[in-house]
């Protein structure tokens, strides 16, 4: 099996995994095989980056991990319908330089819209709708 997944991505996933206590939602990350071809997220044909994350309907309980902002390729991040997902979004995805969408919907999100937001300067869509 050619192996295209780049070490530190895969690096950060499995941080991503722990965060999440281990869901069987993530259960094809395997340390073992290529990441590229794991659950929810989607690799650059060319540079075989993770370019894009994306997680709906998981029975997880946690906040959003700060290991996400490891993925320093990543353009589109999605969390949708996972209630039990809680907290606020962290400071940390403003290392995501190259992200041009954000969505979380349908969490268990709560307070402000972080201004730091705006510190995603490729960021062309956002949507924070029905969290609390």
């Amino acid at each position: 099996l050619n192996k295209r997944c780049k070490p530190d991505d895969k690096k950060a996933l499995l941080k991503i995994k722990e965060a999440f206590n281990n869901p069987y939602h993530l259960s094809s990350w395997d340390s073992n095989t290529d990441c590229c071809h794991w659950y929810s997220v989607k690799c650059d044909p060319e540079t075989n980056r993770i370019y894009k994350y994306y997680i709906s309907w998981a029975n997880i309980s946690s906040q959003i991990p700060e290991s996400i902002s490891e993925l320093s390729d990543l353009e589109d991040l999605m969390f949708h319908k996972i209630t039990n997902l809680t907290g606020t979004i962290p400071r940390a995805l403003t290392k995501l330089t190259k992200l041009k969408s954000l969505s979380i919907t349908w969490t268990n999100l709560s307070g402000p819209i972080p201004s730091f937001l705006s510190e995603l300067k490729n960021l062309t869509f956002l949507s924070l709708d029905f969290n609390n």
